[in-house]
């Protein structure tokens, strides 16, 4: 009975306070467990404790509880809140705002699934878009192949003291391959034969496992047409400038970049050319393009007249310029003086023209250019690139050669060709020296040349202008090697400079009959194929050296008879 009792007034009491509930349950359990047990010990019938909760003292003991009002309170407080928000949640204005938001979080969703297809899309059309540009570039290099104008380089290790002579490597395989593929295809337009060359170290040890073949060649078609890339003085003068220096420049000419060497190699060439001064690129690609542009630059009304067979860098340099041309036709004075007479008289004129032209050999008609530049107010630019060290009596070139130096404007030259070091470089006058100096961004922006090329140029260059001796072998052998291969009635281009053009004509057979030379019979001489030369003219260019002995030219000679006759070519008695 006493626990239906306390049960009642805890349930009654729980509903209200919770703190009160456990409180009551825990007091009211140890009481009547105190109270049962004495009374059991006593066999008599537990009596009430005063403090005990019944059913008749339980209201009044409530609502006499502090705690009592606060609870009721709160829950009156919950109750109502709850019937607010459920009011507002049946608001239609903010059932629409719920719908409303539930719409944008649609869209929101919806946009970024769209998003997600788009980037997909793109990442698609990246891919898409790489593919062809690698089409385009796949189909270039095929078109190449297949018209035998893909440039394969051979790889050769030049050896001090043995030019023209060079060591090449690759595998046996690959030159068996070449020779047999070559054979297969005589007098048919097949593909070009590919060969990769692998360079090796020249300890490397050659094995069964590393069947690497060293062949030592001779080299027909190198611009070092005096061997003074192997001269002593020469070498002493780089390996000093080394030691002495370091290796590089450290900066463009403005900055940090100009040394000893550079300015002594500009009056070096200043005084080869009789200029007043004289300005070093690092190729005379760049100082061709260079001297162009910047002339443009202080001249921007001015009227360019180029020779119809002028170098790539020079007309790069006029198409760069953006001035009016006008382009008469090769070595053609009464063209060029058809061209000028038209021309407005007041405005500034440029003649742009080469001394020796490196394909066909021919030497320009430099006196009667000037005597028309002086005709009709022109100032003249001649490239004197193949023919600087080679012609003059201290080896300035045609000009030179012809005593006419004073009568051109500006030159242009290279260190890398009869000089046999690195670089290009312009001499003039000093206004026109110090204009491009100060316009050209092929200048201005560049690293110079190191300081160790510099002064072996710098070497190059005042050694051939006392000594003779090269220039002389070189122009004996030249002819030499001419007459050789008209005794064998081999097609040579006549030519009156040190150029040997030997003509093939078609471009695959050009590189397939240079690859079977190189095979069987050690001869590298490189094919010459559009666009250096027009198409139908491809050839070969040989360049005899003062080393080039009789020996060397005789199996050259050989060569070339056992070429034409493995490819059917008619020799011109056979015309």
């Amino acid at each position: 009975m006493f626990s239906n009792q306390m049960s009642q007034v805890s349930n009654m009491i729980g509903k209200v306070c919770p703190i009160l509930h456990r409180s009551i349950n825990t007091s009211s359990s140890s009481v009547a467990s105190s109270v049962a047990s004495s009374a059991l010990k006593a066999n008599q019938q537990p009596q009430q404790h005063p403090s005990t909760l019944t059913p008749d003292n339980a209201k009044d003991f409530f609502q006499k509880c502090p705690f009592a009002n606060v609870v009721e309170e709160g829950m009156k407080k919950d109750q109502e809140k709850g019937l607010e928000v459920l009011s507002e949640l049946m608001n239609p204005s903010n059932k629409n705002m719920i719908e409303q938001q539930q719409e944008s979080l649609s869209e929101i969703m919806e946009r970024n699934q769209q998003q997600q297809i788009q980037q997909q899309q793109q990442q698609q059309q990246q891919t898409n878009f790489k593919a062809s540009y690698q089409k385009s570039f796949e189909k270039v290099i095929t078109n190449l192949k297949e018209e035998g104008r893909y440039r394969v380089f051979t790889t050769i290790q030049r050896q001090v003291g043995a030019f023209p002579y060079a060591k090449r490597y690759e595998t046996t395989e690959q030159l068996n391959s070449s020779a047999s593929l070559l054979s297969n295809t005589i007098n048919q337009k097949a593909e070009i034969v590919e060969r990769f060359e692998i360079e090796i170290d020249e300890d490397e040890q050659i094995t069964a496992a590393n069947p690497q073949q060293v062949e030592e060649v001779a080299v027909w078609c190198s611009n070092d047409y005096l061997g003074m890339g192997q001269n002593a003085v020469v070498l002493n003068e780089m390996t000093s400038a080394i030691q002495k220096m370091g290796a590089g420049s450290g900066g463009t000419r403005n900055i940090s970049g100009t040394t000893s060497e550079h300015v002594k190699l500009e009056r070096e060439l200043a005084d080869l050319h009789n200029k007043d001064n004289a300005l070093v690129f690092g190729s005379c690609y760049i100082a061709n393009v260079s001297a162009v542009t910047s002339i443009a630059a202080a001249m921007p009304d001015c009227i360019v007249f180029s020779d119809a067979k002028n170098h790539a860098s020079l007309i790069e340099g006029i198409r760069n310029s953006k001035l009016d041309k006008k382009v008469f036709k090769h070595n053609d004075i009464q063209h060029l003086e058809e061209l000028l007479s038209k021309a407005d008289p007041a405005r500034p004129k440029l003649i742009i023209f080469e001394s020796v032209y490196s394909m066909d050999g021919t030497i320009a008609p430099i006196a009667e250019i000037c005597d028309l530049a002086d005709k009709y107010n022109a100032i003249t630019f001649i490239d004197e690139v193949h023919a600087v060290g080679l012609y003059g009596d201290r080896g300035a070139g045609v000009c030179e050669r012809e005593n006419l130096m004073d009568r051109v404007d500006i030159v242009s030259g290279t260190l890398g060709k009869a000089f046999g070091v690195f670089g290009g470089y312009i001499a003039a006058n000093n206004q026109i020296v110090d204009t491009i100096r100060c316009l050209s961004p092929g200048f201005i922006f560049t690293t110079s040349i190191p300081p160790s090329i510099a002064a072996g140029a710098r070497a190059s260059v005042s050694y051939l202008k006392q000594s003779k001796k090269e220039r002389q072998q070189h122009q004996e052998r030249t002819h030499k090697l001419k007459q050789m291969l008209k005794d064998a009635h081999l097609p040579v281009l006549e030519t009156p400079s040190h150029i040997v053009p030997l003509m093939v004509g078609d471009s695959v057979l050009c590189k397939k009959m240079s690859d079977y030379l190189l095979a069987n019979h050690n001869i590298y001489v490189q094919p010459i194929n559009y666009p250096t030369v027009p198409k139908g003219t491809e050839r070969f260019r040989l360049t005899p050296s003062p080393v080039h002995n009789d020996d060397s030219m005789k199996r050259l000679v050989d060569g070339m008879i056992d070429c034409w006759k493995q490819f059917g070519l008619k020799k011109t008695n056979q015309l």
